[in-house]
């Protein structure tokens, strides 16, 4: 483009001197090598710009068109130190990394699925198997068939659960809000384990805010949710020993809730509490050698999502482990 420039300038040049000399059809062919010059060179140097601009986006496309779900964990470093280019380089990296983090999850979940299903299935079917290989009284026809009711039961209660845990996290799931009592879901919840509670000497403390009589919810969900969270602190808690539930409205506006439920105990160990809320995800033996789906806290999680809210627990200082649940209303207008 210099080169170019510097020829036209000659051209002027030489007929600027010689301007007197020149006639009419010679300077108008000096004004057509101008433009064509010019041209070429204005040309050349867009050329120039605009490859030069391409570049190095065609290389990062080439990079990302061979990533491939099989290669996730590959990241696109074309150009990643170019300050132009760093902030795409660094969104795109970022994206591979939810994605290779969501493949691998739906992997385990996979994984975790056939175990789990494997496990009831073998029972129903060794079950029945002994059932046939001889004659039976109808007692032990009906023994063999309420047992393998309840396996069926299992098994339905962790596909129902599957399913809604998808279609939350999938935003398939619509919520029905309504104005909700918290408080009273909570003592329905617990009436309903008013004989587990007993049998294992369990004491309850409530501690339930009046304020939040009327919060727009939706009551099925929210039911759930109180459900398995009671459930898991019942089924945790030593015998003889404590359990809180607790309501409070969350500010500001007062138009949400907060549930917490806890339980004596010796908690949860540290590496386990990032993955509590997992599914199928098996802290430890102690905790987890009672009946369930292993999709309880993954549900409380995930209707906590959907309601625009969140979930947490933490070790109470070697005491128990407490669970937090924010529902927040949704904001008027």
């Amino acid at each position: 483009m210099a080169a170019g420039l510097a020829a036209a300038s000659a051209v002027l040049y030489y007929y600027h001197t010689s301007l007197f000399e020149t006639t009419p059809q010679q300077l108008l062919l000096a004004l057509v090598v101008v433009v064509v010059l010019g041209s070429g060179a204005t040309f050349f140097g867009a050329w120039w710009l605009a490859w030069s601009a391409v570049r190095p986006v065609a290389e990062i496309t080439a990079q990302a068109t061979e990533i491939e779900p099989g290669t996730l964990n590959h990241r696109i470093v074309a150009h990643a130190d170019t300050e132009e280019y760093r902030d795409l380089v660094a969104v795109l990296n970022g994206m591979l990394e939810r994605l290779d983090a969501a493949f691998q999850s739906q992997r385990r979940l996979t994984a975790d699925v056939g175990h789990e299903l494997r496990t009831p299935l073998t029972a129903l079917r060794g079950q029945i198997e002994v059932a046939l290989r001889g004659e039976r009284t109808p007692r032990d026809y009906e023994l063999v068939l309420r047992s393998a009711l309840e396996g069926i039961e299992t098994l339905t209660t962790m596909s129902e659960d599957l399913l809604m845990i998808t279609r939350a996290e999938s935003h398939l799931l619509t919520l029905d809000r309504a104005p909700t009592d918290p408080n009273a879901i909570v003592s329905d919840a617990l009436e309903h384990l008013h004989t587990l509670i007993e049998e294992k000497g369990l004491e309850v403390e409530q501690s339930l805010d009046p304020r939040v009589h009327s919060v727009p919810l939706d009551p099925a969900l929210v039911t759930r949710l109180v459900e398995h969270l009671l459930d898991n602190a019942v089924k945790f808690t030593p015998v003889g020993g404590r359990i809180g539930v607790q309501t409070e409205a969350v500010t500001p506006g007062m138009t949400g809730v907060r549930v917490a439920v806890e339980n004596s105990g010796p908690g949860i160990a540290a590496l386990d509490l990032p993955h509590v809320f997992e599914p199928f995800y098996r802290a430890d033996q102690a905790r987890s050698s009672g009946t369930g789906t292993g999709l309880g806290l993954t549900l409380v999680a995930a209707i906590a999502r959907l309601h625009g809210g969140a979930v947490r627990v933490r070790n109470q200082n070697g005491t128990g482990v407490r669970f937090e649940v924010d529902l927040p209303a949704p904001a008027s207008g």
